[in-house]
């Protein structure tokens, strides 16, 4: 807005407040209270008060009436408190937050910033705004996009000025004028008359479609292709937040369908620590017997190839389950035909790191080396690319234990058969050129060129006992 603010005359201005402080003083004296290093110094209130109309014509004239905080802290400025004035600002610049907030989209907000599920539950409408920490409310900002990150960080700075500079706590700091006339420009500038732009409302138009609309899958290309143009922050609340509708039983089916439909892009585009959050939040859920959301939350991470992301214990106890079930299909009756779906579902859970909780990594490694190599009849050709790809991520701690499989009386049956021999000598082969281990090298090249007769007796050769020994 244009400013037909009459400039101020700093000497009439400086007449007037001296009048005030020396009458202010003598009143306090009479009353027996301090007077001395109450009020700052008139000088540095001249220094706002010069500074004001160039600041306050940054705000839009629409919100100009119902600026009160603003209006107070010019108040407190002039009468020299300056760490009242800070104070007010402050409250002006969350009220404007808690606006925007409102306006922007409360569901989003709140996914993004409480990832607690208990707490969140009871954040539901605009009124619940005033349950969160000033804190919470500017980094919720920061994480939808309602605050750029360099605003972000001047309100950070400004909130710890506010809780150890100002009159909300007992302190000796000494506040300079244009310091606070700085701060007022800053939040006026980054807030007050700031909207969010761009990405931000991309993201809010997307969830309102994804709760209202029914997408096709000749829908998505676009919307996936801006999804991966997001940065890292607005990523992570759009994975929080489509997780969050996804599991919540009230959701109808068509935003759900419209969910599996744009979770990948959302996946892939949020960071690791935003994926973590997801698997802990799913063991939240079977832990506290919350069985829907839990299922949910499985179907989601299944979705978006997830399930490696769930936390270590619940890993072990879900990588097991899958363990056992492969085995059992892979011993019983048409193993041929029943291993692929077993094998895709373990895969699932095993990361490109190839890392496994230990608990169940000697299971684990025995169950991939009796389906990689195989029974008489061969191998159930199916299922084979999950067991490459398994193996093609062993690491040494997994080839260990697997150059200690001819001691293991079951696995070392399988070798009896040719076709079985050759495979395990195939792996051998493979798994020495990925190791740099010079002991396991040694084992697997010994394994690799026993002939058939001696490669299901290796448990009784000493050279292959003392080579494990060494290892």
């Amino acid at each position: 807005m244009s400013s037909d603010i009459t400039p101020i005359n700093l000497s009439e201005l400086a007449e007037s407040v001296d009048a005030f402080q020396t009458g202010l003083g003598a009143y306090l004296d009479r009353l027996g209270l301090p007077s001395e290093n109450v009020l700052v110094p008139i000088r540095e209130r001249g220094r706002v008060i010069s500074n004001l109309p160039g600041v306050i014509e940054q705000v839009p004239a629409t919100l100009l009436p119902n600026s009160h905080y603003i209006s107070k802290f010019v108040a407190a400025c002039g009468a020299g408190l300056f760490d009242a004035a800070l104070n007010f600002l402050w409250d002006e610049t969350i009220q404007n937050l808690r606006a925007k907030v409102a306006r922007f989209d409360l569901e989003y907000f709140f996914d993004s910033v409480v990832t607690n599920p208990d707490r969140r539950r009871r954040l539901q409408d605009e009124d619940s705004l005033s349950e969160l920490d000033d804190w919470e409310l500017v980094r919720g900002c920061q994480l939808t996009g309602i605050l750029s990150e360099i605003g972000f960080k001047h309100l950070d700075y400004i909130r710890n000025m506010r809780n150890w500079a100002s009159a909300a706590h007992p302190n000796q700091v000494d506040l300079t004028g244009l310091q606070l006339v700085s701060w007022l420009e800053t939040c006026i500038r980054e807030v007050v008359a700031a909207e969010p732009s761009g990405p931000v409302i991309e993201v809010k138009r997307l969830l309102g479609n994804i709760r209202t609309n029914h997408l096709a899958a000749v829908d998505v290309a676009p919307i996936n292709h801006n999804i991966q143009l997001l940065p890292a922050g607005l990523a992570t609340s759009l994975l929080r937040t489509i997780f969050g509708m996804f599991v919540d039983s009230n959701v109808a089916a068509d935003a759900k369908n419209n969910i599996r439909l744009i979770a990948k892009a959302a996946w892939n585009q949020a960071p690791r620590e935003a994926k973590q959050e997801l698997g802990l939040k799913y063991a939240v859920f079977a832990a506290n017997g919350e069985l829907s959301k839990r299922d949910s939350a499985r179907e989601f991470l299944e979705t978006v190839n997830g399930l490696t992301f769930l936390p270590s214990d619940t890993l072990a106890l879900e990588l097991a389950e899958k363990v056992e079930n492969l085995y059992e299909a892979h011993t019983g009756f048409s193993n041929f035909h029943h291993e692929p779906a077993q094998a895709r579902a373990l895969a699932a859970y095993v990361p490109e790191n190839g890392d496994v909780p230990d608990a169940v990594r000697g299971q684990y490694v025995k169950a991939i080396a009796m389906c990689y190599v195989g029974n008489g009849y061969g191998v159930s050709n199916a299922a084979y690319r999950y067991y490459e790809i398994l193996v093609s991520r062993f690491k040494d701690a997994e080839i260990a234990i697997l150059c200690r499989l001819p001691q293991d009386p079951e696995f070392s049956s399988r070798l009896q058969f040719s076709s079985c021999a050759e495979q395990f000598r195939s792996l051998a082969r493979y798994l020495k050129a990925r190791t740099s281990n010079q002991m396991l090298i040694e084992v697997l090249d010994f394994i690799s060129t026993r002939a058939d007769q001696q490669i299901s007796k290796l448990s009784t050769t000493s050279r292959y006992k003392q080579l494990l020994n060494d290892e």
